[in-house]
């Protein structure tokens, strides 16, 4: 376990550092994406050699967030290495494995962080790992111009599902507000992350609610995307991304949970919900984590997911 820092410490380590490499986390979302994009768009405001290491996950929603920093080549070595909205060394992706070890400062917002790196600055209590980036890139004294707020935007809207969710803060509107005044078009962009839908998306939610299973007299809904559906509507996972919080939208649902079956037999648990349960608390117990009302956690056999996860949901009913 590494050292906890705040916000003015990171920033005093990242302008002490120089060569960075800025690592998101597997199956990038929207936040992962924006902080690295704003991070390494910062550093280089400041002169710094900085990069973002290439996800192969990466879909074509978030990958021009991130895009441009590549390195230009394969052979780079960076001297200093920045993990930016990873929870814990289980999600990092598989090209970035070599740097498990070697993290000089972790940036996180989920309170299951085990503080791997040596420097950690982990806020829970941030709507988004972007509002830290935020704040340590001000620390810095990086001007915020509108090209650095278009990803530090599409980060906290995407985090906080367009301002609705309960982990949008006062602080999460003040550091969207900023970004607003840039000349920022707040309304296209989110247009464009929550309202466009492509065909597969849309023939995916059909699925889904046609097949959606419920228990605990509704407090519980299922839903389960497996890999025929997946392919046969020839979804991305871009398409996929946000359907985990469709099942929360349904009145009387206190746990949305949704299973989707990976390519390899594995599957990719998610989990949202209400005031009433810990959606993080649930997770741990199959070695997952995220956050209090939305969160996640990975099984090696898609079948296995659903009995475990729905014997730990329903044990919430039952003492």
């Amino acid at each position: 376990m590494g050292n906890a820092v705040s916000i003015a410490d990171a920033a005093r380590v990242l302008l002490a550092a120089n060569d960075i490499l800025i690592l998101t986390h597997r199956r990038p979302d929207g936040d992962t994406s924006g902080c690295a994009g704003a991070l390494c768009r910062g550093l280089r405001a400041l002169g710094k050699a900085a990069f973002v290491l290439p996800n192969p996950e990466s879909t074509a929603r978030y990958e021009p967030l991130v895009a441009p920093f590549y390195p230009e080549s394969a052979a780079y070595e960076p001297k200093f290495i920045v993990s930016v909205d990873l929870a814990d060394l289980g999600l990092f992706p598989d090209n970035a494995k070599i740097y498990q070890e070697r993290v000089d400062l972790a940036i996180d917002h989920h309170r299951s962080n085990p503080l791997f790196a040596e420097n950690n600055i982990v806020t829970p209590e941030a709507g988004a790992c972007a509002e830290t980036i935020y704040d340590i890139l001000m620390a810095m004294g990086v001007p915020l111009t509108r090209e650095l707020a278009e990803p530090l935007y599409v980060a906290v809207s995407t985090d906080t599902g367009c301002f609705r969710y309960s982990n949008t803060t006062p602080h999460t509107h003040a550091v969207a507000a900023a970004c607003l005044s840039t000349g920022l078009d707040g309304g296209e962009w989110n247009r464009m992350l929550f309202e466009t839908k492509s065909r597969p998306r849309f023939e995916m939610e059909r699925i889904i609610f046609e097949s959606m299973e419920f228990f605990e007299d509704g407090k519980i809904a299922l839903a389960m995307l497996y890999r025929a559906d997946i392919d046969r509507t020839r979804a991305s996972m871009d398409d996929l991304d946000s359907i985990a919080a469709l099942p929360r939208q349904i009145e009387g649902v206190e746990i949305g949970l949704t299973i989707t079956e990976n390519r390899d037999g594995s599957a990719k648990v998610s989990v949202r919900t209400t005031k009433e349960v810990d959606a993080s608390a649930l997770c741990r117990q199959v070695g997952g984590g995220g956050h209090l009302r939305a969160a996640g956690a990975s099984f090696d056999v898609f079948a296995d997911a659903r009995e475990t996860m729905l014997r730990i949901c329903q044990a919430v009913y039952h003492g």
